[in-house]
């Protein structure tokens, strides 16, 4: 899959996804999901991303540097409103699809606890209490 299509997806998402949410958190929301899942493979990864505060805190401060760009193009050109800003702002945060913070994401996915042994005669059995669900 090209660059080109997953920007133009993310652009068509959010769009879509600005129009159903009634509120500015809801739409931040539901940007943060869909890029967490952007990033990871996996439940567990997706998990341990969206939680991790590290990470947020990046997406976070990308998304004030994008907003911060937005409002430039809005005070240099005052005349947009509507959809065209509705347009202008996601093709602006939709930028954040493309930098991933590599090391914060590793660190967020790394296996934390260790498997531990269960004794049993003449068998070794490896399991995880995460694993266990």
């Amino acid at each position: 899959m090209k660059p080109t299509t997953k920007q133009e997806q993310s652009v068509d998402y959010l769009m879509s996804q600005l129009k159903v949410c009634k509120t500015k958190e809801d739409f931040l929301l539901s940007f943060w999901i869909y890029w967490c899942e952007s990033v990871t493979v996996t439940d567990r990864e997706f998990q341990k991303v969206i939680a991790s505060a590290a990470v947020n805190k990046w997406f976070l401060m990308q998304l004030s540097k994008y907003e911060a760009e937005f409002i430039s193009y809005i005070i240099d050109y005052p005349d947009t409103y509507g959809r065209d800003k509705d347009w202008l702002y996601v093709k602006c945060v939709c930028k954040l699809m493309t930098p991933y913070p590599q090391a914060l994401l590793q660190e967020a996915k790394k296996r934390e606890l260790k498997p531990s042994l269960t004794k049993v005669p003449g068998i070794k059995i490896e399991f995880l209490l995460t694993n266990l669900n």
